[in-house]
C-alpha cells in the first residue's frame, strides 16, 4: 500500500507544483508521463480496496515521498526503450532530476 500512496503522492504533488497541469485527470493523462496511460493498460486496471485506501491516505495529506514529482522503474523503463529502439529516458531522469529514494522497484525524484 505504501507504494500506491507514493504514486498518488507524485500525482498530487504535480497538481500542486505549478509546473504540471492543475487537475488530477490532466496530470494522469498528460502525454508521455505514465506508462499505463501510454500503453492503454489503465483501461484494464482493476481498482482494489488497497488502491482506494492508498488514494484516500494521499488525499488526506499523507506524503511519503518528500514532495517527489517523478518516479520510474529503472529496469522496466530500460526494457521498454530497448523494444522501441529509442534513446534511453532513464538517462534523462539521472541527469535532470534529483534522486530522492528507492521503494521496491521504483525510484523517486524531484
Amino acid at each position: 500500500i505504501e507504494g500506491r500512496v507514493m504514486v498518488a503522492n507524485v500525482i498530487l504533488n504535480r497538481v500542486e507544483s505549478g509546473s504540471f497541469p492543475n487537475t488530477i485527470t490532466k496530470v494522469v493523462y498528460q502525454k508521455h508521463q505514465f506508462s499505463p496511460v501510454s500503453n492503454g493498460s489503465i483501461k484494464r486496471c482493476k481498482v482494489t480496496t488497497e488502491t482506494v485506501e492508498a488514494v484516500e491516505r494521499a488525499l488526506a495529506g499523507e506524503d511519503l515521498t518528500d514532495g517527489a514529482l517523478y518516479f520510474m522503474n529503472r529496469r522496466a523503463s530500460s526494457k521498454m526503450n530497448l523494444r522501441r529502439g529509442s534513446s534511453n529516458n532513464v538517462r534523462w531522469f539521472d541527469s535532470h532530476l534529483n534522486f530522492l529514494f528507492k521503494h521496491g522497484n521504483h525510484e523517486f525524484f524531484r
